[in-house]
Protein backbone atom coordinates (compact mmCIF):
# COMPACT_ATOMS: atom_id res chain seq x y z
CA UNK A 1 0.00 0.00 0.00
CA UNK A 2 1.18 3.38 -1.01
CA UNK A 3 1.68 6.22 1.62
CA UNK A 4 -1.12 8.85 1.12
CA UNK A 5 0.61 12.59 0.55
CA UNK A 6 -0.11 14.99 3.24
CA UNK A 7 -2.96 17.81 2.03
CA UNK A 8 -1.57 21.09 -0.18
CA UNK A 9 -2.56 24.05 1.46
CA UNK A 10 -2.96 27.18 -0.86
CA UNK A 11 -0.46 30.13 -0.25
CA UNK A 12 -3.12 32.44 -0.56
CA UNK A 13 -4.85 30.60 2.35
CA UNK A 14 -2.38 30.39 4.42
CA UNK A 15 -1.83 34.53 4.45
CA UNK A 16 -5.32 34.78 5.06
CA UNK A 17 -5.59 32.68 8.34
CA UNK A 18 -2.08 34.29 9.59
CA UNK A 19 -3.67 37.90 8.83
CA UNK A 20 -6.92 36.87 10.35
CA UNK A 21 -5.34 35.70 13.69
CA UNK A 22 -2.62 38.90 13.83
CA UNK A 23 -6.09 41.29 13.83
CA UNK A 24 -6.92 42.88 17.40
CA UNK A 25 -9.89 41.93 19.12
CA UNK A 26 -12.50 43.99 20.67
CA UNK A 27 -10.55 44.55 23.92
CA UNK A 28 -7.23 45.47 22.18
CA UNK A 29 -8.66 47.72 20.26
CA UNK A 30 -10.10 49.66 23.26
CA UNK A 31 -7.18 49.63 25.02
CA UNK A 32 -5.03 50.78 21.50
CA UNK A 33 -3.29 54.49 21.58
CA UNK A 34 -6.09 56.10 19.40
CA UNK A 35 -8.76 53.70 20.07
CA UNK A 36 -12.26 54.87 20.58
CA UNK A 37 -11.91 53.81 24.12
CA UNK A 38 -9.00 56.82 25.12
CA UNK A 39 -11.73 59.45 24.60
CA UNK A 40 -12.47 58.92 28.27
CA UNK A 41 -10.78 57.92 31.47
CA UNK A 42 -12.39 54.72 31.17
CA UNK A 43 -11.27 51.69 30.45
CA UNK A 44 -13.86 48.65 29.49
CA UNK A 45 -12.91 45.13 29.76
CA UNK A 46 -14.90 42.75 28.21
CA UNK A 47 -17.60 42.35 25.19
CA UNK A 48 -20.80 42.23 27.79
CA UNK A 49 -20.73 46.18 28.13
CA UNK A 50 -19.84 46.12 31.95
CA UNK A 51 -17.40 49.18 33.26
CA UNK A 52 -15.17 49.31 36.02
CA UNK A 53 -16.70 52.51 37.54
CA UNK A 54 -13.58 54.94 36.49
CA UNK A 55 -14.63 58.76 36.39
CA UNK A 56 -15.01 61.17 33.11
CA UNK A 57 -12.21 64.08 33.16
CA UNK A 58 -15.23 66.39 34.13
CA UNK A 59 -15.99 64.75 36.59
CA UNK A 60 -12.73 64.27 38.54
CA UNK A 61 -12.86 68.33 38.32
CA UNK A 62 -16.32 68.67 39.66
CA UNK A 63 -14.90 66.63 42.71
CA UNK A 64 -11.95 68.83 43.49
CA UNK A 65 -13.73 71.99 43.17
CA UNK A 66 -16.27 70.47 45.50
CA UNK A 67 -13.36 69.58 47.85
CA UNK A 68 -11.79 72.45 47.87
CA UNK A 69 -14.61 74.12 49.04
CA UNK A 70 -15.28 72.24 51.56
CA UNK A 71 -11.49 72.68 52.95
CA UNK A 72 -12.26 75.92 52.61
CA UNK A 73 -15.37 76.07 54.80
CA UNK A 74 -14.18 73.94 57.19
CA UNK A 75 -10.98 75.83 57.87
CA UNK A 76 -13.22 79.20 58.63
CA UNK A 77 -14.90 77.18 60.94
CA UNK A 78 -11.79 75.85 62.66
CA UNK A 79 -10.96 79.29 62.71
CA UNK A 80 -14.03 80.82 64.13
CA UNK A 81 -14.36 78.28 67.02
CA UNK A 82 -10.81 78.64 67.98
CA UNK A 83 -11.72 82.69 68.31
CA UNK A 84 -14.83 82.00 70.27
CA UNK A 85 -12.70 79.42 72.60
CA UNK A 86 -9.88 82.03 72.57
CA UNK A 87 -12.70 84.76 73.85
CA UNK A 88 -14.28 82.46 76.15
CA UNK A 89 -10.54 81.79 78.10
CA UNK A 90 -10.30 84.92 78.08
CA UNK A 91 -13.41 86.21 79.70
CA UNK A 92 -12.76 82.71 82.49
CA UNK A 93 -9.40 84.60 83.19
CA UNK A 94 -11.22 88.30 83.91
CA UNK A 95 -14.16 86.53 86.01
CA UNK A 96 -11.64 84.75 87.52
CA UNK A 97 -9.62 87.93 88.38
CA UNK A 98 -13.04 90.04 89.31
CA UNK A 99 -13.39 86.50 91.82
CA UNK A 100 -10.08 87.27 93.04
CA UNK A 101 -10.16 90.57 93.69
CA UNK A 102 -14.10 90.58 95.57
CA UNK A 103 -12.37 87.77 97.84
CA UNK A 104 -9.14 89.69 98.45
CA UNK A 105 -11.22 93.12 99.78
CA UNK A 106 -13.56 90.83 101.50
CA UNK A 107 -11.23 88.69 103.51
CA UNK A 108 -8.26 91.41 104.20
CA UNK A 109 -11.04 94.39 104.68
CA UNK A 110 -12.28 92.08 107.92
CA UNK A 111 -8.45 91.59 108.83
CA UNK A 112 -8.53 91.45 113.01
CA UNK A 113 -6.43 92.91 115.11
CA UNK A 114 -5.22 89.72 117.47
CA UNK A 115 -2.30 89.40 119.44
CA UNK A 116 -0.46 86.20 120.31
CA UNK A 117 1.99 85.34 122.49
CA UNK A 118 5.50 83.55 121.15
CA UNK A 119 7.73 81.38 122.69
CA UNK A 120 10.22 83.95 123.80
CA UNK A 121 7.40 85.48 125.38
CA UNK A 122 7.02 88.64 123.35
CA UNK A 123 3.57 89.40 121.92
CA UNK A 124 2.93 91.10 118.48
CA UNK A 125 -0.05 91.47 116.99
CA UNK A 126 -1.24 88.74 113.85
CA UNK A 127 -0.46 90.80 110.85
CA UNK A 128 3.12 90.35 108.93
CA UNK A 129 3.05 91.97 105.17
CA UNK A 130 5.82 92.26 102.64
CA UNK A 131 5.72 92.93 99.04
CA UNK A 132 5.05 89.32 97.82
CA UNK A 133 3.56 88.41 101.36
CA UNK A 134 0.87 88.99 103.42
CA UNK A 135 -0.63 86.97 106.50
CA UNK A 136 -3.34 87.73 108.16
CA UNK A 137 -6.28 86.72 110.32
CA UNK A 138 -9.67 87.25 109.42
CA UNK A 139 -13.38 85.34 109.98
CA UNK A 140 -15.10 83.72 106.88
CA UNK A 141 -18.74 82.70 106.98
CA UNK A 142 -17.88 79.24 105.16
CA UNK A 143 -14.46 77.49 104.50
CA UNK A 144 -12.60 74.00 105.36
CA UNK A 145 -14.16 73.96 108.96
CA UNK A 146 -17.11 76.00 108.38
CA UNK A 147 -18.12 79.93 109.66
CA UNK A 148 -14.65 80.50 111.94
CA UNK A 149 -11.80 82.70 112.00
CA UNK A 150 -8.98 82.03 109.49
CA UNK A 151 -5.42 82.62 109.29
CA UNK A 152 -4.89 83.22 105.30
CA UNK A 153 -1.59 84.13 103.63
CA UNK A 154 -1.66 85.62 99.95
CA UNK A 155 1.53 84.92 98.48
CA UNK A 156 3.19 86.17 95.08
CA UNK A 157 4.39 82.66 93.48
CA UNK A 158 6.80 83.20 90.57
CA UNK A 159 6.18 79.90 89.51
CA UNK A 160 8.17 77.70 86.54
CA UNK A 161 8.02 80.58 83.77
CA UNK A 162 9.97 83.67 83.28
CA UNK A 163 8.71 86.97 83.87
CA UNK A 164 5.62 85.56 85.32
CA UNK A 165 3.99 84.79 88.25
CA UNK A 166 0.40 83.91 90.13
CA UNK A 167 -1.45 85.11 93.21
CA UNK A 168 -1.98 82.45 95.42
CA UNK A 169 -4.16 82.39 99.24
CA UNK A 170 -3.37 79.51 101.83
CA UNK A 171 -5.91 79.39 104.49
CA UNK A 172 -6.27 76.91 107.66
CA UNK A 173 -8.94 77.33 110.63
CA UNK A 174 -7.04 79.35 113.27
CA UNK A 175 -5.13 78.41 115.90
CA UNK A 176 -2.68 80.51 118.39
CA UNK A 177 0.28 77.86 118.58
CA UNK A 178 0.42 78.43 114.49
CA UNK A 179 2.47 81.78 115.26
CA UNK A 180 5.16 79.93 115.94
CA UNK A 181 8.28 79.77 114.09
CA UNK A 182 7.76 77.15 111.23
CA UNK A 183 4.23 75.93 111.91
CA UNK A 184 3.20 74.03 109.06
CA UNK A 185 -0.24 75.99 109.35
CA UNK A 186 -1.55 76.17 105.98
CA UNK A 187 -4.14 73.24 105.21
CA UNK A 188 -5.37 74.21 101.85
CA UNK A 189 -4.23 76.46 98.65
CA UNK A 190 -5.74 77.89 95.78
CA UNK A 191 -4.88 79.87 92.71
CA UNK A 192 -6.67 83.40 92.36
CA UNK A 193 -5.00 84.50 89.38
CA UNK A 194 -2.69 83.27 87.26
CA UNK A 195 0.18 84.59 84.40
CA UNK A 196 0.96 87.60 86.46
CA UNK A 197 3.73 90.28 84.49
CA UNK A 198 4.26 90.85 88.39
CA UNK A 199 2.04 91.83 91.77
CA UNK A 200 3.15 93.83 94.79
CA UNK A 201 1.85 94.56 98.24
CA UNK A 202 2.41 97.81 99.90
CA UNK A 203 0.91 99.25 103.87
CA UNK A 204 -0.07 102.68 104.43
CA UNK A 205 0.01 103.68 108.38
CA UNK A 206 2.72 104.98 110.86
CA UNK A 207 5.94 102.58 110.51
CA UNK A 208 6.58 104.17 114.24
CA UNK A 209 4.09 105.89 116.47
CA UNK A 210 5.74 108.89 116.00
CA UNK A 211 6.31 108.97 112.12
CA UNK A 212 3.17 110.34 109.94
CA UNK A 213 1.58 108.11 107.67
CA UNK A 214 3.22 106.95 104.39
CA UNK A 215 3.12 104.23 102.17
CA UNK A 216 5.49 101.48 102.84
CA UNK A 217 6.49 97.95 100.92
CA UNK A 218 6.99 96.10 104.07
CA UNK A 219 4.44 96.09 107.17
CA UNK A 220 7.03 95.35 111.02
CA UNK A 221 5.43 97.04 113.13
CA UNK A 222 4.13 94.31 116.16
CA UNK A 223 1.72 96.23 117.81
CA UNK A 224 -0.23 97.50 115.03
CA UNK A 225 -1.83 96.93 111.70
CA UNK A 226 -1.57 99.49 108.65
CA UNK A 227 -4.79 101.79 107.58
CA UNK A 228 -4.82 100.62 103.91
CA UNK A 229 -3.43 97.34 101.88
CA UNK A 230 -2.69 98.31 98.37
CA UNK A 231 -2.56 95.00 95.91
CA UNK A 232 -1.22 96.43 92.69
CA UNK A 233 -1.39 93.54 89.66
CA UNK A 234 -0.22 93.73 86.03
CA UNK A 235 -1.52 92.06 83.29
CA UNK A 236 -1.29 92.02 79.57
CA UNK A 237 -3.99 93.73 77.90
CA UNK A 238 -6.23 90.91 76.75
CA UNK A 239 -6.46 89.47 80.49
CA UNK A 240 -8.01 93.01 81.34
CA UNK A 241 -4.52 95.22 82.03
CA UNK A 242 -3.40 96.13 85.56
CA UNK A 243 -5.25 96.02 88.59
CA UNK A 244 -4.91 98.53 91.39
CA UNK A 245 -6.91 97.38 94.56
CA UNK A 246 -6.26 99.58 98.10
CA UNK A 247 -8.07 98.09 100.89
CA UNK A 248 -9.09 99.47 104.50
CA UNK A 249 -8.89 97.12 107.32
CA UNK A 250 -11.94 98.08 109.40
CA UNK A 251 -10.91 96.24 112.72
CA UNK A 252 -7.70 98.11 112.62
CA UNK A 253 -6.03 98.75 115.71
CA UNK A 254 -5.20 102.53 116.19
CA UNK A 255 -1.24 103.54 114.89
CA UNK A 256 -0.46 106.26 117.16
Amino acid sequence: MTASSPPVIPVGALRAERERHSEPGPREARLAPGGPGQSRLRLRFGDDGCSDGGFTLIEVLVSLVLLTLVLALLSGGVRFARGTWDAAARLEEQTGAEMAEAFVRARLGEAMALYEQHTAGTVRVVFHGTADALSFVAPAPNGPAGAALYRYALEVDPGAVPGRSTLIVKLAPYRAKQAEAGAEWAVQQHVLVRNLKSAAFRYFGRARPDAEPAWHRAWTRTDATPNLVELRIARDAGQGGPISLVVALRLQTVTR
